[in-house]
């Protein structure tokens, strides 16, 4: 019976290195965790999360170095983008974030640098989450109140 190839497959076999360009890297973790997320075989997610932990642990030590001059025109634009990067969670999702990284940390199931940086997380995603609660949602105006 001949094996066939699926996408997942291919991408746990995608070469990559230490001196894959950063943007490539960003890329490959981006369809891993994309890849991730949608697997259901338990081997598969596994396979990709080490794929994705692989790639972040190579670009971890090369994220404050300058941008290659070959690179440089391939980041510069001419106008500005309409659309930036976001990070904008619904309040529910972000709660079940914040939620889950609490019972995490409780769980006595990390090393003590993992748990600092989980903590660290949870510190970042809870000041988010409370700050959107207690943003402002209508401006007050003489025809009434709007909604923002």
């Amino acid at each position: 019976m001949a094996t066939i190839l699926t996408s997942i497959h291919t991408l746990i076999t995608r070469p990559f290195n230490h001196l894959t360009d950063f943007i490539e890297l960003a890329d490959n973790c981006e369809r891993y965790v994309e890849a991730m997320v949608e697997a259901d075989d338990t081997r598969d997610k596994l396979a990709l999360c080490g794929r994705l932990s692989t790639s972040l642990s190579l670009l971890m030590p090369t994220l404050n170095d300058p941008v290659p001059p070959e690179m440089v025109d391939m980041l510069t634009i001419d106008t500005l983008p309409t659309h930036l990067p976001v990070f904008e969670p619904e309040t529910d999702t972000l709660c079940r974030y914040c939620q889950e990284l609490t019972q995490l940390t409780m769980s006595g199931m990390l090393t003590s640098e993992q748990q600092r940086v989980i903590e660290d997380l949870l510190f970042e995603l809870v000041s988010y989450f409370s700050d959107r609660l207690k943003a402002p949602r209508w401006l007050r105006t003489e025809q009434g109140d709007m909604l923002l």
